[in-house]
């Protein structure tokens, strides 16, 4: 590991923030676009639910909404991606260091 310690951990730290706060943003659209979709189906003009909602999905503003909670998912995937990477790169130092220290106390 080229950096300092407590830069990694540092980067480590703000990657785990930042995707817990990914993960919001997807929970919050995906939220949102039920919110839409009830709103969209009681606003139908349908004579059946099933109807209601073959209408509700068939909308511009359901499918905009899909399309921005798929991309709020798709951030939260990288971000989460990214924060593990990280993670499993600090479990290799730490299994680095440890041989280390094995392998100095056999000397």
């Amino acid at each position: 590991m080229n950096e300092s310690l407590e830069d990694f951990l540092g980067k480590l730290s703000f990657a785990l923030d930042e995707a817990a706060k990914a993960k919001a943003a997807a929970d919050q659209a995906e939220e949102l676009r039920k919110i839409v979709f009830s709103e969209l189906v009681n606003q139908s003009g349908a004579k059946s639910a099933a109807a209601a909602e073959h209408e509700a999905r068939a909308s511009e503003r359901y499918r905009e909404m899909t399309t921005a909670m798929c991309e709020a998912r798709t951030k939260a995937n990288i971000a989460v991606a990214h924060a593990e990477g990280l993670r499993c790169r600090f479990e290799a130092y730490r299994s680095e260091a440890a041989t280390a220290r094995e392998q100095m106390k056999m000397r």
